[in-house]
């Protein structure tokens, strides 16, 4: 086991030492991984049968966003940012892959590592944007107009530095968990007597 959490991180750092060479080296690149099992068990509160080793083409959206402040604010009922929060602008090059858009997708190690979430691509934020916070969210689908719900961080990192590190999301980020996952636009709650034209109504 220990040899697998070795081999993994290795991996991980020369991911991103292998972005940064290929990056403006002005900017900031994050990698975020949890060799916990937290994320996984939050994950599968959504979808049970959420795969190890998941294929690229069932990977769950993760988005990445940037805040002026400590305030994690929620998204309107599209999908969008409020208040100062944006979408990280940058654009991977990576095809088929937009802004803000965490390249790897949501992917879990294999069960013998623990299960380790490998965030792969990392976060690249630029010198204009050093200064503002930076926070995730995870989506129930691969791609934004498919999904429904999120989990998202409970507190966002500051961004000040120039170059690439390696951030543990748990314990130091952990997701917001009231509740973990968080509707995007909340399901409509029928009136019993809604329609029934009033016969038979209380």
């Amino acid at each position: 086991m220990k040899h697998v959490h070795i081999i993994l991180i290795g991996l991980m750092a020369s991911v991103i030492l292998g972005l940064y060479s290929q990056t403006n080296a002005t900017s900031s690149i994050t990698t975020f991984r949890d060799l916990s099992d937290s994320t996984r068990i939050l994950v599968w509160q959504e979808d049970p049968e959420y795969p190890f080793l998941t294929p690229p083409e069932y990977r769950w959206l993760i988005m990445a966003y940037l805040t002026e402040d400590d305030i994690i604010n929620p998204l309107n009922e599209k999908g969008e940012p409020t208040g100062d929060d944006i979408v990280n602008p940058y654009v991977s090059n990576i095809p088929e892959r937009g802004i803000g858009q965490v390249s790897s997708g949501l992917r879990f190690g294999p069960d013998i590592a623990g299960a380790a979430l490998i965030l792969g691509g990392g976060v690249v934020v630029t010198p204009d944007n050093f200064g503002k916070k930076l926070y995730l969210r995870i989506f129930n689908a691969p791609k934004l107009e498919d999904a429904t719900k999120y989990m998202v961080f409970s507190v966002p990192l500051r961004i000040l530095e120039v170059g690439p590190k390696l951030v543990n999301i748990y314990p130091y980020l952990p997701w917001d968990t009231d509740p973990v996952w968080k509707w995007i636009r909340e399901p409509k709650t029928e009136h019993p007597c809604e329609g029934c034209g009033g016969s038979g109504c209380d």
